[in-house]
C-alpha cells in the first residue's frame, strides 16, 4: 500500500526519534523523508574549511548514533520511506569538500540499509547552458556508481532544481524531462542494474513550468521518489497542496492531473510531502492540524488511486 510521509524538517528531533515518529504517526503520517543536510552544511564546510559534525566517525560509530531511531521504526511502524542527502555535494574546484561529502554520502546509503529506506536523494549540480549541465552532472553522478554497486538496496535519486537568473526562475538541473530520463538511462546502463532513479520536486516543476502530469507519465518507472508542495509559480513556498489558486479559481497545480498521472504509471513509492515552510508559517499550536491536513489529502490521494 502506498504510505503517506513527510520531510523531516521542523518536527523531528534527532534526540528524541521514539517521541517524534509517535508525534507524526498520530498526525496521520506512515513515512519519512530524513534530512541528512540538517546533520552536514556543505557550504559551511566550502567558505570556512572542515568543522566538526557527525560524518568525522567512522562508520560503526556513525550508524551506532542512530540506534535509537532504528528502535523508534521498529516499535512506531513509521518507516523511513526515503532520505535527503546533505546538498550540494560538489563544488567547482574544490576536490577537498567534494570528496569529504561523497564519503558523507555513502555513510547515508549504509544508514539506509540499516533503517531499511530504499532510496536516498542527491541533488544535481548547476552549470550554464543545458547541455554542459547535462554532462556536468552525468559525470558527477557517474562517480557515485561504485557505492551505488556496494548499496544495491538504495536507489541513488537525482532531483528536478530550478535556477535563479536575477529575480526570474529559468529551466535549470535536470528540470527537463528529456534529461531526466536520459540521465538515469545512462547511469543505470553503466552501473549494470537499477541504481538510479528519480525524484520528482512537484513544486520545483510549477516553478520551471512543466506540464507535471506529462513529467510523471514520461518518467515512468524512473520515478523512484516525490517531494509534494504547492507554490504560487513564483517562489518555492513549501505549502500545503491546494493551497494558492488562480484568480478564476483554478489551482496553480493540477493535482487531479498529477494523482491521474502517478496512477497512469502504477507509481508505488511514498507520497511524501516537503512542506517545510508550512510547518514555520502557522502557529506553534495549530502546526499539528496543519500536518494532519496534509495527511489527510494524501489519504484522499491514495484512495483515488487505489480505486
Amino acid at each position: 500500500m502506498l504510505k503517506i510521509g513527510i520531510d523531516s524538517f521542523g518536527w523531528y528531533d534527532m534526540n528524541d526519534p521514539q517521541g517524534s515518529l509517535e508525534y507524526i504517526r498520530d498526525c496521520g503520517f506512515e513515512s519519512v523523508d530524513l534530512g541528512m543536510y540538517e546533520l552536514l552544511d556543505t557550504g559551511r564546510l566550502a567558505a570556512e574549511g572542515h568543522y566538526p559534525n557527525v560524518f568525522d566517525l567512522p562508520l560503526e560509530g556513525f550508524l551506532e548514533k542512530f540506534m535509537p531511531l532504528r528502535r523508534a521504526v521498529a516499535e512506531t511502524g513509521v518507516v523511513i520511506g526515503q532520505m535527503h542527502a546533505p546538498f550540494p555535494i560538489w563544488f567547482d574546484g574544490r576536490e577537498d569538500v567534494n570528496a569529504y561529502n561523497v564519503q558523507a554520502v555513502e555513510k547515508c546509503m549504509a544508514l539506509c540499509e540499516l533503517l531499511g529506506c530504499p532510496a536516498i536523494v542527491v541533488h544535481p549540480s548547476r552549470r550554464p547552458g543545458r547541455r554542459a549541465e547535462f554532462e556536468l552532472n552525468l559525470e558527477n553522478y557517474r562517480g557515485l556508481i561504485p557505492m551505488a554497486i556496494r548499496h544495491p538496496d538504495v536507489i541513488i535519486c537525482a532531483e528536478n532544481i530550478f535556477t535563479h537568473s536575477g529575480q526570474r526562475i529559468l529551466e535549470g538541473r535536470l528540470s527537463n524531462p528529456d534529461d531526466a530520463c536520459e540521465l538515469i538511462d545512462t547511469l543505470n546502463a553503466e552501473a549494470g542494474g537499477r541504481h538510479f532513479g528519480f525524484c520528482l520536486d512537484i513544486g520545483h516543476a510549477c516553478l520551471t513550468g512543466n506540464k507535471i502530469g506529462e513529467f510523471i507519465r514520461q518518467l515512468g518507472d524512473r520515478l523512484t521518489a516525490l517531494h509534494i508542495h504547492d507554490n504560487d509559480g513564483l517562489e518555492d513556498l513549501h505549502m500545503v497542496p491546494y493551497s494558492y489558486l488562480y484568480r478564476d479559481k483554478r489551482h496553480v497545480i493540477d493535482w487531479e492531473d498529477i494523482v491521474r498521472a502517478l496512477g497512469d504509471i502504477g507509481f508505488r513509492g511514498a507520497l511524501s510531502f516537503e512542506i517545510c515552510t508550512a510547518g514555520r508559517v502557522y502557529p506553534a499550536e495549530v502546526r499539528r492540524e496543519v500536518y494532519c491536513l496534509t495527511s489527510a489529502i494524501g489519504r484522499y490521494w491514495r484512495g483515488l488511486l487505489t480505486e
